[in-house]
């Protein structure tokens, strides 16, 4: 992405120590879209929306953290950690009933003198603000560090969600009238209507719950999008799914038809215990082969959200939630995530990952609790899991856009150390930085896999042994993918045995080994992960 203008941004540290933070941007705004890209207006090229969420639909019905720290240091972590967006979460009733209410009165009302005592300490000029105004704020900084924002509408009454009896799930629940949610949409569309800061505006998170059903979805959904079009057309807007945001296969049967020119956006989401298809338990991550887990999984996400991207009525797709435990101890999360890695790669889909923010003011009655999806842990300073850049950097770059004239290339990805595949001065393969222009051709599975700078070809010699570029490209530089996951990548030696490609565990280097678990045997329960790769196309 070229961006026409950059700043220098100084920031104060709570310590009183100053730093400089130099944030590269693009003042991308509006955004439209070109089949299943969102596209900048002002340039033609790709915008990839690289979001967090952070909340602030709860009971506060504020942005969470402005108790732990100062407002423009929290932003410039936003920044410093590589995201341009953030999926911004509100409450209906915030525009409609509490529009007025002023920030220190419903902090008393809720008896939370902790997070009155930090805001005073913090930012004590929002106390005195009322709760849109904040809303404001919060948007104006970000827009300041042209961070873009994606305003959610997450719930009608302020409260922790989700659950399917929450009376906050589907069109005509108790706390879910369609008349005044339809109002809170037409409001924040005005509200924010000419702010560049406001890129996209969803229309509900997550819908759910036993009162579902396709005919209202169409219905409402319909009239939502045209609300905020009508009063913003400016804003993309982003519709959601049915069961909680992990449904759109009957739009296979009968499309949306509605006309937001070139507006509308989907969104959708996945966590490791919510599963799509047959995937519905959240130790099925540790239970069954991962090969066969990972290919369900996405195969299954593929049906039921990912092919809106493909076909005539191709349209972009956001994953605007997904999240593992950050504390690093949760091995069904790990390993989901790390399968999820490659389908967000492969696609280069836009995203939005939960969560933001180390914590909350008030979440189910209880007074700071901890977010162990967060982003920043619970000092609201550090990253809570530390390989977090180099986790996401391949998945925060943009790999694909219409716009280029070049053709595809390879990037040779290794999902769990989240690195990609270098050439180094021996002519040996390793894992490193994602920003190494190495790429690759393989025109076809089983073809060779050729180094686009030389034209040599990715070699194994025997087992155990570093894998390396050569000239000679025999047998041994053939590759196919030979898994379910079709995440492996195998070659077979001089005496026709097969190996695969394997990142040592305690090193950056790549050698062949024997293939774990390829076959679909579920008593093979080994785990495969430092022997995935995955060829991601670019064109850039």
């Amino acid at each position: 992405m070229l961006c026409k203008t950059s700043k220098l941004i100084f920031v104060v540290v709570i310590n009183v120590s100053l730093y400089n933070l130099f944030a590269y941007y693009c003042n991308a705004y509006p955004l439209s879209t070109q089949d299943r890209w969102i596209i900048d207006d002002s340039t033609g090229q790709r915008f990839k929306l690289v979001c967090a969420n952070w909340a602030g639909h709860l009971q506060p019905m504020l942005p969470e953290g402005l108790d732990k720290q100062p407002l423009r240091y929290l932003v410039a972590q936003v920044v410093k950690n590589k995201f341009n967006c953030i999926r911004l979460t509100y409450a209906v009733y915030m525009w409609t009933r509490y529009g007025n209410q002023i920030v220190e009165d419903t902090l008393k009302y809720l008896d939370i003198p902790e997070v009155v005592k930090g805001i005073e300490k913090t930012n004590p000029s929002l106390l005195k603000m009322t709760h849109i105004q904040v809303f404001d704020l919060v948007i104006k900084e970000l827009g300041a560090y042209n961070v873009k924002v994606l305003l959610d509408n997450h719930v009608s009454e302020p409260k922790w969600c989700c659950n399917k009896n929450d009376d906050n799930g589907f069109f005509n629940d108790r706390n879910f009238k369609p008349v005044e949610w339809l109002h809170s949409l037409d409001l924040a569309a005005k509200h924010f209507s000419g702010n560049s800061a406001v890129v996209a505006m969803s229309l509900r998170n997550e819908l759910r719950g036993p009162r579902q059903n396709e005919g209202d979805w169409y219905n409402y959904m319909a009239q939502g999008a045209a609300a905020i079009h009508k009063t913003n057309a400016e804003v993309l807007v982003v519709v959601s799914g049915l069961n909680y945001d992990t449904e759109f296969q009957f739009l296979k049967k009968k499309p949306m038809k509605i006309d937001l020119g070139k507006k509308l956006v989907y969104e959708t989401h996945l966590y490791s215990w919510s599963g799509v298809g047959t995937l519905k338990l959240k130790d099925i991550w540790t239970s069954q082969p991962l090969n066969r887990i990972c290919a369900n999984s996405i195969e299954g996400l593929e049906k039921q959200a990912g092919f809106l991207t493909t076909g005539k009525d191709a349209a972009p797709l956001i994953l605007s939630e997904f999240g593992f435990d950050q504390q690093g101890s949760t091995v069904s999360d790990n390993k989901f995530l790390t399968c999820l890695q490659t389908y967000l790669v492969e696609k280069d889909l836009d995203w939005c990952l939960w969560a933001f923010h180390g914590g909350y003011y008030l979440r189910e009655d209880k007074v700071h609790p901890d977010e162990s999806f967060g982003v920043l842990d619970a000092s609201w300073k550090r990253l809570r899991y530390p390989n977090f850049i180099d986790k996401f950097q391949l998945l925060q770059r943009k790999n694909q856009d219409p716009s280029s004239k070049n053709s595809n290339e390879y990037i040779l990805y290794h999902p769990l150390s989240g690195e990609c595949v270098q050439v180094n001065r021996k002519n040996e393969v390793e894992v490193g930085s994602c920003r190494t222009k190495d790429r690759w051709m393989h025109d076809a599975d089983g073809a060779h896999i050729i180094l686009v700078s030389n034209k040599k070809c990715l070699s194994a010699t025997r087992e155990g042994i570093p894998t390396m570029i050569s000239d000679d490209c025999n047998k041994s530089s053939s590759w196919k993918y030979a898994s379910l996951s079709k995440l492996h990548l195998a070659t077979t030696d001089q005496n026709g045995e097969q190996f695969c490609l394997q990142k040592e565990s305690n090193s950056s280097r790549i050698v062949t080994s024997k293939c774990i678990c390829i076959k679909d045997n579920s008593t093979c329960l080994d785990d495969p992960q430092n022997q995935w790769f995955k060829l991601v196309p670019t064109n850039l």
